[in-house]
């Protein structure tokens, strides 16, 4: 596959990384770097049943409380290619990866002996996931589809900060339903790379738009040093969608591909 800049980068002030669609070798991820992986999800997957087997036994009985079917499958495809991905890393058994939370909720891995420091962030919308893996190093993804949200203006007005909605005031119809998920998806991004909880730190973390347009990280509960160290890149991982990747250091480089079955 070759390589192409990112065409909606987004990349905050100060910050070169450079953003590449890519074939990559898992042994390749090095410090500073980022992996992104895209996958779909469907309920036509052929391996759904074969990535149930994949899953522990807590997530399987997640899976099983699900009210609807497609939403059941979408989490048993996600869970289950997000370990196909990890343990290709690791060169472990996608089954035997072990998974625990913080006390917000946030997952990590529970690494063995003499196992590479594996961060990793995940996020899907409608039949999209997006998957960051990096090294050493705390990450956060989130990704959504584009579409009509009636009740944007009052999310924002209870989740974004002052500056924020003014931005978003000042922009048409069109414009402000993509400026509203551009800032969701960067706002959720940071928050899940800081690792704490979502709705008590949507305000807390502000985005404003440079002269020359892209949203910047600002400030972060008051703080406005840091947009001296945080990276956050804007995304664009697939037509009528918006993601966005989070890191508090510096990053080289992210390395974007699709996951398919085949890939494993």
């Amino acid at each position: 596959m070759g390589t192409r800049r990112n065409s909606v980068s987004g990349i905050s002030a100060g910050d070169d990384a450079e953003v590449m669609y890519v074939s990559v070798e898992h042994s390749q991820l090095s410090i500073g770097e980022i992996h992104v992986w895209m996958a779909r999800l469907g309920d036509d997957h052929p391996a759904t049943a074969e990535f149930l087997r994949i899953l522990s036994v807590e997530e399987q009985t997640r899976a099983a409380q699900f009210s609807f079917e497609r939403d059941r499958v979408r989490f048993i495809q996600a869970h289950a290619i997000l370990r196909q991905i990890l343990a290709n890393y690791m060169d472990a058994d996608a089954r035997t990866l072990t998974f625990a939370h913080n006390r917000h909720g946030k997952p990590y891995l529970l690494m063995r002996a003499n196992d590479p420091e594996l961060h990793f962030s995940v996020s899907h919308s409608h039949n999209c996931c997006i998957i960051a893996v990096a090294l050493h190093h705390a990450i956060g993804i989130d990704i959504e589809k584009l579409r009509d949200l009636s009740s944007a203006i009052a999310i924002a007005q209870s989740y974004f900060t002052p500056a924020e909605n003014r931005i978003l005031g000042a922009l048409d119809a069109a414009a402000q339903r993509d400026t509203f998920f551009a800032l969701w998806v960067r706002k959720e991004a940071t928050v899940k790379a800081l690792g704490t909880s979502l709705a008590a730190n949507l305000g807390r973390i502000e985005f404003d738009t440079g002269c020359d347009g892209l949203l910047r990280l600002v400030a972060c509960n008051g703080d406005r040093a840091v947009s001296e160290t945080w990276s956050i890149l804007g995304l664009d991982p697939a037509p009528g969608y918006v993601a966005a990747l989070a890191s508090m250091h510096p990053v080289r480089s992210v390395r974007m591909q699709s996951w398919t079955n085949a890939n494993h």
